[in-house]
């Protein structure tokens, strides 16, 4: 880890200095922050928890840089926090990459599918490309045994189109993934190809002010795994929800600092159906969550 900062020092340090590159071009800093509440768990319903979840990546861009084709090494800071007790809910209290290291590329980042036209670009452009090692810790002492290194490699997509411009009758987010994993919370040896996806898709009333930030949605949610004794990672979920999401224009100016391009209040409720078989019948078929959620930086493409 120090020799990473040691290097990510040294090359901020001639950003300016080597071919006249504005800091953007050679480094980013990317985010995905969630917080709220939830009434459920994977095993129990009334689990009323307060949860706090960060995914980011300190990202160095080499030549011929961020603007031309982007591809390079990262860091990662990724956990999760809440208000349970770590012993019983260990799932939702861990540095899930603390940190970790990693290479990525976006194989259609080329200059001629930036274009505007470029219906390639358009539909391919946030396609990443990714493989990293990653520090886990699982918080308390009855969670020691827990797996401590982590591989992740494959593909993710991320994509948001309109979720703060209010002028637009229409938003939508949406995430894909296809990566192997060498380990989870329970083994060392989980090592399996996971697919998931995350779909929400709302509507508004454009242009009628205060209104406008209201807009009502549908939830689609999917994963599964290699590993069906693992239930509630192999599940489907379908539900909708209500945001509140006010105008990037309304933002406070400090924003820009951090570069803030997203931000959501929610609530939403799903039904979750299991893939391979179902669990006991005391766990519950449903999730209730409520929060806020932003991203930082070039998360969403």
């Amino acid at each position: 880890m120090v020799h990473w900062l040691v290097c990510l020092v040294c090359v901020l340090s001639g950003i300016n200095s080597h071919g006249g590159q504005p800091l953007s071009n050679w480094f980013t800093f990317s985010a995905n922050l969630n917080g709220g509440y939830e009434n459920t768990a994977f095993s129990e319903s009334g689990h009323n928890a307060a949860l706090v979840q960060w995914d980011s990546r300190a990202e160095i861009w080499l030549p011929p840089f961020n603007t031309n084709f982007s591809w390079g090494p990262y860091l990662r800071f990724a956990g999760i926090a809440s208000t349970k007790n770590p012993t019983t809910s260990w799932f939702e209290n861990a540095w899930l990459a603390a940190p970790g290291v990693g290479f990525q590329m976006y194989p259609f980042s080329f200059a001629q599918f930036r274009d505007p036209d470029s219906l390639v670009g358009k539909i391919f452009g946030p396609v990443r490309l990714f493989g990293e090692y990653n520090r886990q810790d699982y918080w308390g002492s009855a969670n020691t045994w827990r797996p401590k290194e982590q591989i992740r490699a494959g593909m993710e997509y991320w994509r948001a189109r309109s979720v703060n411009e209010t002028s637009e009758p229409f938003w939508s987010e949406f995430w894909t993934g296809c990566y192997y994993q060498s380990a989870n919370d329970f083994t060392s040896d989980y090592d399996t190809v996971v697919f998931a996806n995350s779909l929400r898709v709302g509507a508004r009333f454009p242009k009628r002010g205060t209104l406008s930030n209201i807009s009502p949605y549908i939830v689609v949610d999917s994963s599964y795994t290699g590993h069906p004794t693992y239930y509630w990672e192999n599940r489907f979920d379908v539900g909708a929800g209500i945001r509140f999401a006010p105008s990037s224009e309304s933002f406070p100016e400090w924003t820009k600092l951090v570069e803030l391009n997203r931000l959501v209040m929610f609530a939403e409720v799903v039904h979750r159906a299991y893939y391979y078989h179902s669990p006991a019948s005391s766990v519950p078929n449903y999730e209730v969550q409520a929060g806020i959620s932003c991203s930082l930086g070039p998360w969403y493409r």
